[in-house]
């Protein structure tokens, strides 16, 4: 049974289990639920920002890297707020509802991201902040069953990944990161729909979620607070998808269509072999020198430890390549995403 709001949740539809698996069968399980199954991961809240006003939709135009302008209702675009120098304020989700716009920003960037925004209204906006009920819980749904499980709670189904379905109290749209499944952001009455629906599913909240993070990893999936902070240039850690080359100005565009038109980066991800299981952040060494960081690390049931790390271009030119971690530990650079067997 999924947990009140606040515990953490997690579950492997379709499953049962005898109790005497150990930790690692049951990551193990979970992470193959995302392949032949369901699996449903709690993942942390986003915050929730409406714009009401004429030019909403505006604002966010010229504040950020995506082309919104033309976003239709029920229509969902991602995008990143960057500063005048290019650098990332956040990741965002825009999904145009009837009579406003909401944001789903990262987990506790929302105050972060509307005083930015506010401090970028002109006089001549038209552009009001709403007031947005809560709390919300945030459902992860991934592998071949999990339109059919989001279709319980839905009864319907998003087209395609640019669109969003919702009830009284939820949304939910598809999404194709870090694999194909689901998204479904709930209010109390859904949330507690849902834990009925799945009330018999096997639970396994910690090993569902490590499971999650070794499909994330594997695929190279930057999140915020790990391999995104307000350091970073979107282009280095994997988000040119929600870059548009080709729209009006906005700001730090500059910075980024410069370091476009170079088709090189400072920095960018790659993927870490560990050879033990290891604690980020700490420096990633070559020859003795840093350069780079890992972000994230997990002990993935099908390749072993593995993580990302946040490294300078120069140190990639020849992959795979030895490298030391502050502790001491050994790790080998390679490109993403991971392969399925460990080395």
């Amino acid at each position: 049974m999924l947990p009140a709001k606040g515990e953490g949740a997690a579950a492997i539809i379709g499953r049962v289990t005898s109790g005497q698996e150990t930790t690692a069968q049951r990551t193990a399980a979970a992470e193959e639920a995302a392949r032949s199954g369901c699996l449903v991961v709690e993942h942390e809240s986003p915050g929730v920002i409406d714009l009401g006003g004429a030019t909403a939709l505006d604002l966010l135009q010229r504040m950020s890297t995506n082309d919104v302008i033309g976003l239709e209702v029920a229509s969902r675009r991602g995008t990143v707020l960057t500063t005048a120098i290019g650098r990332t304020v956040d990741v965002v989700d825009v999904l145009r509802r009837p009579s406003e716009i909401r944001l789903l920003t990262s987990p506790n960037r929302a105050a972060t991201v509307r005083e930015w925004l506010g401090r970028h209204i002109f006089f001549q906006d038209d552009v009001q902040f709403g007031d947005v009920g809560g709390p919300f819980t945030f459902l992860g749904l991934y592998g071949p069953a999990a339109a059919r499980e989001i279709g319980r709670i839905a009864g319907r189904l998003p087209g395609d990944e640019g669109a969003f379905v919702e009830g009284s109290d939820w949304l939910a749209w598809p999404t194709s990161r870090p694999v194909p499944g689901y998204r479904l952001l709930a209010g109390p009455q859904t949330a507690e729909r849902a834990r009925s629906l799945w009330a018999e599913a096997h639970p396994a909240e910690e090993s569902a979620r490590s499971a999650f993070e070794a499909i994330r990893i594997a695929h190279g999936f930057p999140v915020f607070g790990r391999e995104i902070d307000d350091e970073v240039i979107p282009l280095e850690v994997g988000l040119a998808h929600l870059v548009s080359f080709t729209k009006g100005c906005y700001i730090g565009q500059e910075v980024i269509a410069r370091m476009d038109s170079r088709g090189r980066t400072a920095r960018r991800l790659a993927g870490v072999r560990l050879a033990r299981l290891e604690q980020p952040p700490q420096d990633l060494l070559v020859a003795g020198q840093a350069v780079g960081r890992l972000t994230s690390a997990v002990d993935s049931p099908r390749l072993g430890p593995i993580g990302l790390a946040l490294v300078r271009t120069a140190s990639l030119e020849s992959l795979p390549a030895e490298a030391l971690l502050a502790s001491g530990g050994r790790a080998v650079l390679q490109e993403l995403p991971f392969g399925d067997q460990p080395d």
